[in-house]
């Protein structure tokens, strides 16, 4: 294990080397290059989750990600000062572009499905049961027009008593119908970096197989948040440039995430539990409920949509283990008990 690790951080640091050289050619700034060169912020492993809890086929070397399981290397952080191009190529503010590692990995979605890069994908052949390893609870409802921007608040709920490998996540997000090629999502996690503690960040995902995200921050139980993921460009106008603000309003500290949404998104949801390696009902936070309020949808005119009729979703069924799961909605709340 341990020649195993030094080979690993020879090969971080020839990684680094290698960028700075390249960032040098395009003429980056040094200060930018060495932070381009840093390591991508250690989203919690597979390893990690026991044993008998991992998912059939899954690599155990992949990483557990708001998006389903990934290769390390198909994770890329896109910093403050960065944008998402639509063909996955990373763009400074100054014009400058910076391209993250092909992936030629498959991912594994929530559903238990195996998809390539390209798209394609194949089913597994099952999982270990019983454990929880996906969407769990949401809110959800199809919009008839474009939407250009949803925004909702919660509070950072307390630690699960029993804080084991499992990771826990919180969000509301867009995605696009009838093929959902994105979705865009500020994210509240537990143990999301294997931390052991909550964290914001915000994810957008798949071009060609990668799913991004901006610099994670810490927040604190307690703490009110705010996700906010809306169009910047003008009332009206359906374009690429999109924010994704994940902010921590106790703290005033905020991530965000300049993407493409890459499609029209119509796909609105107002609060979503999400989690993996779960099979006690005490691994989940110990409030036992979450609330998503001034759940509040826009047009691409930047006009609210007057009160979204969310349905409630059960996507973890009769799974085990069953810790009492509800939802409870108005056109503007989300609560989900869990």
């Amino acid at each position: 294990m341990k020649q195993l690790m030094h080979s690993k951080h020879r090969r971080l640091a020839r990684l680094g080397a290698s960028l700075l050289v390249v960032a040098g050619m395009l003429g980056l700034g040094a200060a930018h290059a060495a932070e381009a060169a840093k390591p991508v912020a250690m989203v919690t492993s597979v390893a990690a989750l026991p044993a008998n809890l991992r998912p059939q086929g899954v690599p155990t070397d992949f990483v557990v990600t708001p998006n389903g399981y990934f290769a390390a290397n198909c994770v890329q952080v896109v910093h403050a000062d960065e944008k998402l191009q639509a063909d996955g190529r990373i763009e400074r503010m100054d014009g400058a572009l910076r391209a993250p590692a092909a992936c030629t990995q498959p991912h594994y979605s929530l559903s238990g499905m195996r998809v390539m890069p390209d798209g394609s994908s194949t089913a597994l052949a099952g999982r270990t049961a019983p454990t929880i390893n996906g969407w769990v609870l949401d809110t959800n409802f199809v919009s008839n027009v474009s939407v250009g921007r949803i925004v909702a608040n919660w509070t950072v709920p307390t630690a699960p008593s029993n804080a084991g490998s499992q990771v826990i996540y919180f969000f509301p997000g867009l995605e696009q119908l009838p093929t959902v090629q994105s979705i865009l999502q500020p994210v509240l996690g537990w143990n999301g970096y294997g931390d052991g503690a909550w964290t914001l960040a915000s994810w957008n995902c798949c071009v060609n197989g990668t799913t991004y995200h901006s610099d994670p921050i810490n927040v604190s139980s307690g703490d009110k948040v705010t996700g906010d993921t809306y169009s910047t460009c003008a009332a009206g106008v359906s374009c690429s440039t999109w924010a994704i603000v994940s902010k921590d309003v106790t703290t005033n500290k905020s991530t965000t995430l300049n993407t493409n949404p890459y499609s029209s998104l119509t796909w609105v949801f107002g609060g979503v539990l999400e989690a993996y390696g779960v099979d006690t009902c005490n691994q989940y936070p110990r409030s036992g409920s979450i609330s998503f309020t001034s759940i509040a949808v826009y047009n691409l005119n930047k006009v609210q949509i007057a009160s979204p009729s969310w349905s409630h979703d059960m996507p973890v069924g009769s799974q085990s283990p069953q810790c009492n799961y509800g939802i409870t909605a108005t056109s503007s709340t989300t609560n989900l008990v869990y």
